[in-house]
């Protein structure tokens, strides 16, 4: 697909991706220049007119008084600490990764855990998981008296097991500063992450472990996400770059449990869930250690007796013995399902406009062809009601009805869910003091990764190990409001949207050299169009 880019060119720009006639397609205006009024509203009627700290946790408007009374409650238990969490997690609940709904934070210094920030682990050339360590590092256990332990809390595999789990390992983040500058001269600094491990609990890793780092990112406008077409979807796919603009999303497929086949993933930052209902199952069993029907086991491995002894004695009374009900799991998928999106700013509804510096900052970031990946405009389809059926508060009834307040809409979200290849590429794990030097074991030898550029070096599924899901763009501008300490891109490593744009590569590469040229002044605009989403 191309995106014009006329009104840069006759503004007297060279635009990295060449000048022509821009040709339209279904899913957005042919250049930034066109202007649609329904923008304004980017979840379409699931749009909410707040932007204050609680901007990402509104319910969808249109939702009755029984859609309410369920968005409530699945809001509390979203909150909530589940009975049975644990004996291996990462946090105590759904907010404790996304703040108010939104994304989340690394951590302030490297004496700190990772909190909201976690590392999915796999061996090999694919994604099978570490023998001893499973598919996710999780550095909390519950202790035998229920309350969490961190890590390292106790000595290494010779623990008494009995008191409890321990946490897997302690891990934390270093950085290096990596220089450059704009094509005025103007300096930038952007933080190249390391990620260190030491403490580890249950015995050493694979020698070719990879990791992979995932920032918690925000839940707002997932329903209407899961309600675009598929068909709308596959149409953007490129993988051979036929058109030669040097992109080539791609999906990923991934199995859908509950439906048993292979479906096209969405959810997740390399699409590797297929639905909002097993995106947050799959958070529950993983990152909070709570069993459910669709993730029924506890992430236990034959190599953590002391993780297997805690398990049978966690407290609860659901159907097959798991820590969340059926019904508790219908609540937060509808709850995640109807978080409104927040308005756009910076529009003017008696000249229908948006302010010159932000429609400025529109052009240029179609200019770029930065909607190559990130597609201004979808249209929702029919919303399916929940395979889990209809809540109401006490029973789910089956069969299940469409959600007509996401449906039908059109919508404004900035992404083509379709992965993309971001460059760089990441060495072996490797084995070091805490001073840099070599070396091979004893408590002093940290895991320690090194990357270039966006790379993780881990597949998930058919995703490769430099690809990642385009995000959605919708309220970028309002992430530090809901969360000052909030961070961009899939690890937290841009502290700014404008370090988000820099560590582009890849792909996006051109794209990214283009706004490096451009003039203090252009750059300006193109961070006030971002900043008003």
């Amino acid at each position: 697909m191309r995106f014009g880019i006329v009104a840069f060119c006759l503004a007297g720009a060279v635009a990295l991706a060449g000048c022509g006639d821009g040709a339209s397609t279904s899913s957005g205006p042919p250049d930034g220049s066109i202007v649609d009024p329904s923008e304004r509203l980017p979840g379409g009627d699931v749009t909410v007119a707040r932007d204050d700290v609680q901007a990402f946790s509104e319910r969808a408007p249109a939702l009755d008084f029984a859609g309410e009374a369920n968005f409530k409650s699945g809001d509390l238990l979203f909150r909530a600490v589940p009975r049975g969490a644990g004996p291996l997690f990462n946090t105590r609940s759904c907010q404790g990764c996304h703040l108010k709904d939104g994304r989340g934070s690394p951590p302030a210094s490297p004496d700190e855990p990772l909190d909201a920030l976690l590392l999915r682990l796999s061996v090999g050339e694919g994604s099978d998981p570490d023998p001893i360590y499973g598919d996710q590092l999780q550095g909390l256990g519950v202790a035998g008296s229920g309350e969490p332990r961190h890590d390292g809390a106790l000595p290494r595999p010779d623990a008494p097991y009995g008191d409890g789990a321990i946490g897997e390992a302690f891990a934390y983040i270093e950085t290096e500063a990596t220089p450059g500058q704009y094509g005025d001269g103007t300096p930038w600094v952007l933080l190249r992450p390391v990620y260190k491990l030491r403490d580890l609990s249950y015995g050493p890793f694979s020698p070719d472990l990879r990791l992979s780092p995932r920032m918690a990112p925000p839940m707002f406008g997932l329903g209407l996400v899961e309600a675009i077409p598929e068909e709308d979807i596959l149409a953007l796919e490129d993988p051979d770059d036929r058109d030669r603009d040097g992109i080539s999303g791609r999906a990923n497929f991934v199995h859908d449990i509950l439906r048993n086949e292979m479906r096209l993933g969405r959810f997740g930052w390399k699409a590797s869930q297929p639905s909002i209902l097993q995106q947050a199952a799959g958070a529950y069993n993983g990152d909070v250690g709570a069993t459910n029907a669709i993730f029924p086991v506890e992430s236990c491995t034959a190599a953590q007796p002391g993780c297997s002894d805690q398990s049978l004695r966690e407290p609860n009374s659901n159907p097959g013995g798991v820590d969340v009900s059926l019904l508790e799991l219908a609540l937060v998928e509808f709850y995640s399902r109807h978080l409104a999106v927040p308005r756009r700013r910076g529009w003017n509804s008696e000249t229908k406009t948006w302010s010159p510096e932000i429609q400025r900052g529109r052009e240029l970031f179609f200019a770029a062809n930065c909607v190559g990946c990130h597609v201004p405009k979808h249209e929702t389809g029919v919303a399916e009601g929940s395979l889990l059926g209809d809540v109401d508060l006490n029973s789910l009834e089956q069969p299940s009805t469409p959600r007509k307040e996401l449906s039908d809409q059109t919508i404004w979200p900035y992404t083509d869910l379709l992965l993309h290849d971001m460059g760089g590429e990441c060495a072996p794990l490797a084995r070091e003091t805490a001073a840099g030097a070599p070396c091979s074991e004893g408590p002093e030898c940290l895991w320690v990764q090194r990357c270039e550029g966006l790379a993780d070096g881990r597949p998930d599924l058919f995703a490769s190990g430099s690809e990642w899901r385009t995000p959605p763009l919708w309220g970028l501008g309002l992430a530090r409001v809901v969360n000052p300490t909030a961070a961009y891109l899939h690890d937290g490593r841009a502290r700014t949207i404008e370090e988000a744009i820099l560590w582009h590569g890849g792909e996006a590469e051109a794209s990214r050299r283009f706004f490096v040229e451009l003039s203090a002044d252009e750059r300006s605009a193109v961070l006030a169009f971002l900043e008003s989403q």
